[in-house]
């Protein structure tokens, strides 16, 4: 299971509706699809999100981590020397995405060759994932409809609702989705777009609506804001852009600032991910598999990891960006599917993935 060569190919993807939220608007996935071979014959497929805005990455800076750092470092190893793998990685700082989507493939690699899927593997606590379907930022009707729609089309009762431009509208929205779906469960995202006072604001409809929990309402840095929120909130705050790795989650824990944290494979592969995980259940700390905008590669590795294990498996996951993608990467036959509000986890080994040529022909964007 010698790693012989690494491949790295960007690809975008358009999406039917562009997603608005605080701080920016994507209308087309650039991702890079990362291809890991052996002399076995074996390919550890995944893939990493550029997102620079949130990340600092973009396509050509991930390839090149790879060309420069990653693929010296794992060339001529074994793909089950994952822990050799972190060791190189942590020579180098940032490049969360990359690293990630590496890790991925090389259990992908892993599961292959023992002939059973990653779930498995990784802890095989459950075989389906409840869904939750991201709403982006819009005109409170408007995402009432989206909402209804997603709901009679595909079973989804879990919706994250973007908010943090307009306190005002997102008060209205919060009153008008409530309206629309009274017994689903709904959870907002500021994506660190509100100061202290205005996320205390749309925290208070919030708590009169009955949202589960509000997602990075303030930003990271805004130390006095969040101690506000925390102090003057009675929902619960989940961790995303403040507990990307696990030094910032152990520090978000330990000034009780965040009662979930999410976790994005796609930032911190199956490894590290396991790491946060394992913080937060010593502390009965809930976790939230959430979205990095995820194609349906992305999808399958994240539902992988969603239902190993058992504090993953009992929240609803961000598993549906990909029905706002016009396309995809793999084949027809081996597409997730959700069906009454849940995907069913693959049984084929490794992730399960079957590329498509043709489809990564066409939109594949290093010709």
């Amino acid at each position: 299971m010698k790693i012989i060569r690494i491949d790295c190919i960007p690809f975008n993807l358009p999406l039917k509706n562009p997603v608005r939220f605080a701080g920016g608007r994507l209308a087309v996935s650039e991702h890079v699809l990362v291809q890991v071979h052996t002399e076995d014959g074996l390919v550890g497929t995944a893939e990493a999100p550029s997102r620079p805005f949130f990340y600092g990455e973009s396509q050509a800076s991930m390839i090149e981590a790879v060309r420069k750092w990653f693929a010296p470092a794992l060339m001529g190893r074994s793909a089950l020397d994952i822990e050799h793998a972190w060791a190189a990685f942590r020579e180098v700082e940032h490049n969360d995405t990359i690293k990630g989507a590496l890790d991925i493939a090389l259990h992908d690699i892993v599961g292959q060759a023992l002939g059973q899927p990653c779930h498995r593997l990784l802890g095989g606590w459950s075989d389906s994932a409840r869904v939750t379907y991201i709403c982006g930022y819009g005109e409170p009707q408007a995402m009432a409809e989206e909402a209804l729609a997603v709901r009679e089309r595909w079973g989804i009762t879990s919706f994250k609702l973007k908010v943090g431009i307009d306190a005002a509208q997102d008060v209205r929205m919060l009153h008008t989705l409530r309206a629309a779906l009274p017994e689903e469960l709904l959870y907002v995202d500021g994506n660190s777009g509100l100061n202290g006072r205005d996320a205390l604001r749309v925290l208070g409809a919030a708590s009169e609506i009955g949202l589960a929990w509000a997602e990075e309402p303030v930003h990271r840095d805004d130390r006095p804001g969040r101690a506000m929120v925390q102090r003057h909130t009675r929902v619960p705050i989940m961790g995303d852009e403040s507990c990307r790795n696990p030094e910032e989650t152990a520090r978000e824990l330990a000034d009780g600032f965040v009662q979930l944290v999410g976790i994005k494979t796609a930032r911190t592969g199956f490894r590290v991910s396991r790491d946060i995980l394992a913080q937060c259940a010593a502390l009965r700390v809930r976790n939230v598999i959430a979205s990095q905008g995820d194609s349906t590669v992305g999808v399958m590795a994240a539902l992988h990891f969603t239902v190993a294990h058992a504090n993953t498996a009992s929240q609803p996951a961000e598993l549906a960006f990909h029905l706002n993608t016009q396309a995809d990467l793999l084949q027809d036959g081996c597409l997730p599917t959700i069906v009454a509000g849940r995907m069913q986890a693959p049984t084929a080994p490794g992730l399960g993935l079957q590329l498509d040529p043709d489809k990564l022909a066409r939109y594949r964007v290093d010709h």
